[in-house]
């Protein structure tokens, strides 16, 4: 469990470099056990931040070729998380920077703390949270039961999206990132997409691609999944 933050109903893992005094839910590792992620920065990449408009931050299970796809035909990969399927990549000309985050729980802390550098110089933080539908909580669940994907944002810069509202929140690195910066006093939209398809197919994608295009982040108009085999049955 993690200390609860007073940013909407966000609450983010805690992280030595953040609560000390929240450690004591945190189990003890031997020294053998511990390693520590770090960033893998690809060759002639600098570890200083490039200059940021947006730093965007997508956070989910299978997310991964979505933002490939939809984000980064003109990106420039700066590095890999070690022991993550979490890279983070910049595109120039839009002074956009973007962060493909796998969502895992057991090391969401150590990741932001990795990321700290970057939301520090940027000038605006966006994060988009991936999560399933039956993960959202409402007395009105009709009103969005026929939705594929549906959005609710915290701190939104967009009069159509609705807040969201207790007794929902949203764990990880995408959301910790927003955390600090709302407690930094810098600017953080953080967004939720409740879909039925966390995997995301052309028609789950369609409301995210259009909140993205909305919040003036450049990206293709559609997307089309790799379908890929998936059977191991053999006649």
């Amino acid at each position: 469990m993690g200390c609860p933050m007073g940013f909407g109903e966000l609450n983010i893992p805690s992280s030595r470099a953040f609560w000390d005094d929240c450690d004591e839910d945190e189990p003890v590792l031997k020294d053998k056990e511990i390693k520590k992620l770090q960033l893998l920065y690809e060759p002639n990449e600098t570890q200083t931040p490039p200059p940021t408009k947006i730093f965007l931050l997508i956070e989910g299970t299978n997310i991964s070729e979505f933002v490939e796809a939809l984000l980064l035909k003109n990106a420039q990969r700066i590095c890999k998380i070690s022991s993550s399927k979490s890279s983070l990549s910049y595109v120039k000309e839009q002074g956009l920077l973007i962060a493909s985050l796998y969502e895992d729980l057991t090391n969401s802390g150590e990741v932001t703390e990795l990321l700290l550098p970057y939301a520090k110089e940027a000038e605006m933080v966006i994060t988009l949270t991936v999560k399933s539908k039956i993960e959202y909580q409402s007395e009105n669940l009709q009103n969005v039961r026929d939705d594929i994907t549906f959005l609710r944002g915290i701190n939104s810069q967009l009069v159509h999206v609705e807040e969201l509202e207790p007794p929902n929140f949203v764990v990880g690195v995408a959301p910790g990132i927003a955390c600090w910066r709302h407690n930094e006093n810098l600017a953080a939209s953080a967004y939720v997409a409740y879909t039925d398809n966390v995997s995301l197919d052309t028609l789950a994608a369609k409301p995210i691609i259009k909140l993205l295009q909305d919040l003036g982040i450049s990206c293709n108009d559609t997307y089309k999944p790799v379908y890929r085999e998936t059977s191991h049955l053999y006649m």
